[in-house]
């Protein structure tokens, strides 16, 4: 991210960044005569800006790739264009251009080189043409944006991915909300040509399809999970473009998308590359641990039964995994988590929306491939373990059995009449409007039920409230299963409860510090209020405002 350099991001930002880099766009004799070339460092931050000619440059922030920069000098000014990242901004030049300040850096020349001549750029090129270029990069055609990623613009290409991620999800999204089957055609009640056309009912018809989309979205882990891997043709572009680079971060970017779609020796060598022609320390650090492994030690095979034992890796955000017995395994964070088998993959829950999944290679060891993991290698170590086998805990599956959903009161009254779905909608308006105690009711009868939402959520209004009652009712209903199968069980066993009650102690100290900060403000407040404000007040407590 450029930090020195922000993008404008303020309203009206299309017309003052076509303004800013119209001036980068400039030909570069025209501000040539002033420029001094060489390294200048900022001593703040280490970072340093070489220029190397009148209209050409490069950024290095320790610890990142290098970023590649169009330069133009328009009298006191050094305008700046972000060729990776699409960034542009301004530098001002004191001390006869020996010294480059904008108002978080300055940097000061350090190891002065001639100037390189000009770089001349085919006319009509997005490097000829750097203003408008950018100014129309996020609404351009993928077509367009092939074009200027073969002119070496690696902003291009890396909008072009994320046109092509944006456009997966959509496609996993809208495949998810809607419902199994051909798309269904309008109802016989919203068809005027219908001998059943009956505007009342469609209008109740359409306030029911609206209900029914938004229980769905209320249903949860439907874009959290997963990323959306990227169609074969779009992969394969993505390859071919990262082949083709010569700087920038497109590959590192490249790689993960490949990752994400299972393309793990594309990926390495999408990193390698990232590595020695981006320059990018990042993608070295990632791609070192795979560097080794030939094309079969990177081919997963399904596991058919869970890990037991201690498996290290030298990067991710769970660099240990000590399997124990029933999948368990301790979080490091005074927590326990709880892996499990779904289609040949090793998943392990968490509490932030969705799983972190482990694949197994051919040689035992595992490989991480949700984002919070992505490009570990785990390496098993120790002596070989015995673990007891997991424990298969019995779920009920959320329904979609509230349609109305979307009305006022329409959760209460679905939950009231046992429908889960309203239960859980109705606990999370509660919960949304921070009245945690409210909802615990709702989600205490899911929880019952068996739905893992019901007893997650109940996890976290202990969180908020520290209600004690909350883990001793979930061990209840645990206890009441007999068998130790019922999804509560696995709920209170994974949960460390003793830290989310710190953390329920904070929330109220915190809640009580605002209390009294505004019982201060509104004692300090003048004692007679002008009439008009009073008689508004008056008026909205007896209208229930």
């Amino acid at each position: 991210m450029t930090v020195s350099l922000p993008l404008l991001r303020r309203h009206g930002w299309r017309t003052t960044l076509f303004t800013l880099l119209t001036a980068v766009s400039l030909p570069a004799t025209a501000a040539a005569q002033a420029m001094v070339c060489g390294t200048f460092v900022s001593e703040d931050t280490g970072t340093t800006l070489t220029l190397h000619s009148a209209n050409e440059g490069v950024r290095q922030i320790p610890g990142q790739a290098p970023e590649p920069y169009l330069l133009s000098r328009l009298g006191d000014e050094l305008k700046l264009a972000d060729l990776d990242n699409g960034g542009v901004g301004a530098l001002t030049v004191e001390d006869g251009g020996r010294l480059l300040s904008d108002r978080f850096n300055a940097y000061r020349l350090q190891k002065a080189a001639t100037c390189r001549p000009a770089t001349v750029f085919p006319a009509a090129s997005c490097r000829a043409e750097i203003g408008t270029c950018l100014d129309d990069m996020l609404f351009a055609s993928n077509d367009r944006l092939r074009q200027w990623c073969r002119e070496d613009v690696p902003a291009a290409c890396k909008r072009l991915l994320a046109n092509f991620q944006s456009g997966a999800h959509e496609a996993r999204t809208l495949a998810a909300t809607r419902d199994e089957g051909p798309d269904r055609d309008a109802p016989e009640v919203c068809k005027p040509d219908s001998a059943q056309y009956d505007q009342a009912a469609c209008l109740e018809a359409a306030r029911d399809a609206m209900g029914q989309a938004f229980a769905k979205a209320l249903l949860g882990g439907l874009a959290a999970a997963d990323a959306s891997p990227l169609p074969a043709a779009q992969l394969d572009e993505i390859t071919a473009i990262c082949q083709a680079q010569t700087g920038g971060t497109f590959c590192a970017k490249a790689a993960e998308a490949l990752w994400d779609a299972g393309r793990l020796v594309p990926a390495r060598d999408a990193l390698q590359r990232a590595c020695t022609r981006g320059h990018d320390p990042r993608a070295c650090e990632r791609a070192a641990p795979l560097a080794g492994l030939d094309a079969k030690a990177l081919s997963p095979v399904a596991a058919t039964s869970l890990p037991c034992g201690s498996y290290v890796a030298s990067q991710g955000l769970m660099d240990h995994l000590p399997f124990g017995d029933g999948g368990m395994i301790d979080s490091g964070f005074g927590g326990k988590l709880r892996a499990r088998l779904v289609d040949g993959d090793i998943r392990v829950r968490h509490d932030q929306g969705d799983d972190f999944v482990f694949k197994r290679l051919a040689n035992g060891n595992l490989i991480g491939m949700d984002s919070w993991n992505r490009f570990s290698y785990y390496e098993r170590t120790g002596e070989a373990q015995q673990c007891s086998a997991p424990v298969v805990f019995v779920e009920t599956p959320l329904p979609q059995d509230c349609p109305t959903l979307g009305r006022e009161g329409g959760a209460q009254a679905c939950c009231a009449a046992g429908k889960l779905q309203g239960c859980n909608a109705a606990g999370h308006q509660l919960a949304l409007r921070n009245r945690w105690a409210e909802a615990a009711p709702f989600y205490l009868k899911l929880c019952a039920a068996g739905v893992r939402e019901g007893c997650e959520n109940l996890a976290s209004v202990y969180e908020h409230t520290g209600d004690e009652a909350l883990p001793e009712q979930m061990a209840s209903i645990c206890a009441k299963d007999g068998n130790g199968t019922h999804v509560a069980c696995d709920v209170h066993a994974t949960r460390n409860w003793g830290l989310m009650q710190v953390s329920a102690g904070l929330e109220q100290i915190a809640e009580r510090m605002a209390a009294e900060a505004e019982a201060d403000d509104d004692a300090d407040a003048p004692a007679q209020a002008p009439a008009a404000t009073k008689d508004s007040s008056n008026r909205n407590r007896k209208s229930g405002h």
